[in-house]
């Protein structure tokens, strides 16, 4: 069994007060109810290399206060991510936020990521924020590896490009 470390909980001015943020837009060609019903389910973001599993441990209708479970590559890798906001205007706009309560690995203090969706003319436009403040002693280490951080947090929002590209793809034949 993987020993949790505790984060602190956030709110949504952490989105813009960390002291590292990163945040992608990328316009996907999918409708916005499509994109929010993928990037919501049990099991999304499997198509993500580092992404190994993601499970609800709080029971359907999903909205504030939901829990999830996210497992990462390596494989012990864990996080349990709780939602402070979710808000749904359908075929408009979708958005949730949540803050990671305990993570199975050592160095951060608070950690946010927040997830909307806007329809456009044509598919949608996700922004995918992730706001990170590691622990003080983990500051150097994190620094240093920013770009790391920046790297692997890019490929997940590409992957994630990726898919729906492919997902449209499959729906158009």
């Amino acid at each position: 069994m993987p020993k949790w470390f505790e984060l602190l909980p956030c709110d949504e001015s952490f989105l813009s007060t960390a002291p590292m943020i990163n945040r992608f837009s990328v316009e996907l060609p999918v409708s916005s109810e499509t994109a929010w019903i993928e990037m919501t389910q049990a099991g999304a973001l499997s198509w993500c290399t580092f992404i190994t599993g993601s499970r609800y441990l709080t029971p359907q209708p999903f909205g504030v206060g939901a829990v999830r479970e996210l497992s990462m590559m390596p494989s012990s890798v864990k996080a349990k991510e709780h939602y402070f906001l979710w808000d749904e205007t359908p075929n408009i706009c979708y958005r949730n936020t949540f803050y990671v309560s305990a993570f199975t690995a050592p160095g951060l203090r608070r950690f946010a990521e927040d997830v909307l969706i806007e329809q456009r003319v044509a598919g949608c436009r996700l922004t995918w924020t992730f706001a990170i403040e590691p622990k003080p002693r983990f500051r150097a280490p994190i620094r240093f590896g920013s770009a790391i951080i920046t790297n692997a947090l890019r490929r997940t929002v590409n992957e994630t490009k990726t898919y729906f590209d492919e997902l449209s793809a499959r729906s158009r034949n």
